[in-house]
């Protein structure tokens, strides 16, 4: 084991602590807009407390059902932000130089 330290930015962070706060930004921040916009065009269609799933209503409350609905929404685009950044960046495990 070497005591080399760990290279770090001007602004204190270590390069793979840059390239997490990239693939958050690059991926949940889009997906999150597109829950915003899929939330917005579902539910100003459809009435959650009209909804049935399996014979049980999806919940007692309209706002339960835009949060689940908000939430599933942006794992949704999450997960397919994901798997693009991923066919475009490949899983490298430290930066480029």
């Amino acid at each position: 084991m070497s005591d080399t330290p760990t290279p770090q930015h001007h602004d204190g962070a270590t390069p793979a602590g840059r390239q997490r706060g990239r693939f958050m930004m690059q991926v949940l921040w889009p997906a999150f807009l597109m829950a915003i916009v899929a939330e917005g065009m579902v539910f100003s269609l459809i009435d959650p407390q009209e909804l049935e799933i399996v014979g049980v209503y999806l919940a007692d409350s309209r706002e339960a059902a835009y949060t689940v609905g908000f939430f599933v929404f942006w794992l949704l685009f999450a997960c397919s932000s994901g798997i693009t950044y991923l066919l475009g960046h490949g899983m490298r495990d430290g930066p480029q130089r």
